[in-house]
């Protein structure tokens, strides 16, 4: 009896294994349950990344690109790098093309913002719009400011109110440009507000707080990093906040909003790459920057030059220039810029 009680205890034991060995393994990509491209590996990078500013060297943005391109190199597979090339020009559509018309391979990449690619395309001349590719990443989220020289004899935003309402027309402001988001922000401030001001357009954020130090204009809008040194050197002082959100080196400027007035226009600046990149290149691109974001040392030096880091993955992203997009839309319809 116990003869027999072995011999079948054999069989058994050597029917489990056949059974194992005849069972096929799971596809590779693919586990046993089924699920296609989970475990899916690719061999990207495999030679340098570059990244397109559409702006000149030395502006807010290229120095934010410089500083994430340094960090990101560390993050991305193989050893690779990342490379930053400005291509100014059209109002930055020009990069932006070019980044438009690369091959969705991973290797050419856009460091986009707010006029690039939600104000731009509203005039009809860049042979893209706003969705026309994948967002990766948004790193910046940057409001804008009013500022006055620290003589002006406007010490709050309540007393340059007052004054503008009892004399339209009459302050004058400057911007980067007629169009660019720093007007379009004034305009929604005026429109808010029921004010009228004089717009002076200059060739670039710099240039229009050189003339308001130098006493050409009353006023600037420019993004806060743009302001930091000359209100560091206390010749200018910010009024009012018309963007969306504070940052610690402004939290004493008051929002628009927090007067009562509905005015929220931010510059975002973000990572954007050419439409139908495989998700998978996508991933290891927003993977690399947002490790470079939570660095200590990248925090510091966007601290340093009057930023944080605002993070959102790509689906966020993507939505925050659509809505920028149609608000900045219907904004420049209101005030003349769109016919």
């Amino acid at each position: 009896m116990k003869k027999l009680v072995s011999l079948v205890t054999a069989i058994f034991m050597l029917a489990a294994v056949g059974c194992s060995q005849n069972a096929a393994p799971a596809p590779a990509g693919q586990t046993a349950a089924g699920d296609q491209g989970s475990q899916t590996k690719i061999d990207y990078p495999t030679k340098p990344i570059e990244i397109i500013v559409p702006y000149a060297p030395g502006g807010g943005t290229d120095a934010a690109a410089r500083i994430l391109a340094n960090a990101v190199s560390k993050h991305l597979p193989n050893g690779q790098s990342m490379v930053v090339s400005n291509k100014p020009g059209g109002a930055a559509t020009i990069g932006m093309t070019e980044v438009f018309k690369a091959k969705p391979d991973g290797y050419t990449i856009g460091m986009t913002t707010t006029g690039a690619t939600s104000i731009q395309p509203h005039y009809g001349k860049s042979p893209y719009t706003h969705d026309s590719f994948q967002a990766v990443i948004r790193v910046l989220s940057v409001p804008q400011v009013l500022v006055v020289r620290t003589d002006a004899p406007w010490k709050t935003f309540e007393e340059w109110l007052e004054y503008v309402k009892a004399n339209p027309d009459k302050f004058t402001y400057g911007t980067a440009g007629a169009g660019h988001t720093a007007h379009i922000a004034m305009e929604a401030l005026n429109m808010a507000a029921g004010i009228k001001t004089k717009h002076v357009p200059f060739d670039g954020a710099g240039p229009a707080v050189t003339a308001l130090v130098g006493g050409h204009v009353e006023g600037a809008v420019v993004q806060v990093q743009e302001a930091k040194a000359q209100i560091d050197a206390g010749k200018i002082r910010a009024l009012v906040n018309v963007g969306s959100n504070k940052i610690e080196s402004y939290k004493d400027v008051p929002l628009a909003t927090e007067k009562g007035y509905d005015v929220q226009v931010d510059v975002y600046t973000g990572v954007l790459a050419p439409k139908d990149t495989p998700p998978e290149i996508v991933s290891i691109l927003h993977d690399a920057f947002k490790k470079a974001l939570e660095e200590p040392e990248v925090i510091e030096q966007f601290k340093k030059i009057g930023v944080e880091p605002a993070y959102a993955g790509p689906e966020e992203f993507q939505k925050d220039i659509t809505d920028s997009f149609n608000r900045n839309g219907e904004i420049m319809k209101k005030v003349g810029l769109l016919q």
